[in-house]
């Protein structure tokens, strides 16, 4: 008899990835939206701090058994990222967690936060070449 059953470690890790994602694009919105001067109400505030504390926890945790970013590992079929990735997380995370609190922020802050939100943005849109390619035949 054949067993079809997932891996319950590939599940709660498969979990973890999307919970952190999550919250990561959730703080490069909500990052755009106080650079456009859209108002942020304390709820929405609050969630920033929370989801930023969270990311900057999940950092640090994932730190160790991380490899290039560059790279697709065969076997798993996912990314895995760089200490330069983990880094711009938790920037972006800082400085967040920082104006949610409403630490002023100058011109040259935001402008840091625009150059960050942009980089980690294409960061996370790569796509490697063996993809590009069938994606390209296939349309």
């Amino acid at each position: 008899m054949i067993r079809l059953i997932s891996d319950r470690r590939d599940f709660k890790e498969n979990e973890y990835l999307d919970s952190f994602f999550t919250k990561l694009k959730m703080l490069i919105i909500m990052s755009k939206a106080f650079l456009n001067g859209y108002p942020l109400e304390a709820n929405r505030l609050t969630e920033i701090e929370r989801a930023a504390e969270q990311i900057v926890k999940d950092c640090v945790e994932w730190q160790g058994p991380v490899d290039n970013f560059r790279t697709m590992a065969e076997t798993e079929k996912k990314f895995s990222f760089n200490h330069i990735f983990f880094q711009r997380v938790k920037l972006l995370a800082t400085m967040a967690k920082s104006f949610a609190q409403g630490t002023p922020m100058g011109s040259y802050r935001k402008i840091a936060l625009e150059n960050n939100i942009r980089d980690l943005c294409e960061m996370l849109r790569y796509i490697p070449q063996k993809e590009a390619s069938k994606n390209s035949q296939v349309a």
